[in-house]
């Protein structure tokens, strides 16, 4: 385990790490990453919610046909 004592160390691990986990008493406490990790990490967790929401629609039959939906679109929308 790497030991830091500065912000720019800090910073310096998480260029070359991605994340780092600070812990305190042997416990997890904080994890810190950049903003291009965070922000993936925000997009893959809100596009798994959304597949997994959709699989539960599929599984409880609320889906329509393409063929019906463009129908649909073509009919309000002059397409």
């Amino acid at each position: 385990m790497q030991q830091v004592t500065s912000l720019q160390q800090i910073e310096t691990f998480i260029n070359q790490n991605g994340e780092m986990v600070i812990g305190k008493n042997s416990k997890n406490n904080v994890v810190i990453m950049s903003m291009e990790e965070y922000r993936n990490n925000i997009f893959d967790n809100t596009t798994v919610k959304k597949l997994l929401k959709a699989e539960e629609d599929i599984e409880n039959g609320k889906t329509q046909k393409a063929t019906e939906v463009i129908k649909e679109l073509r009919a309000k929308y002059g397409f």
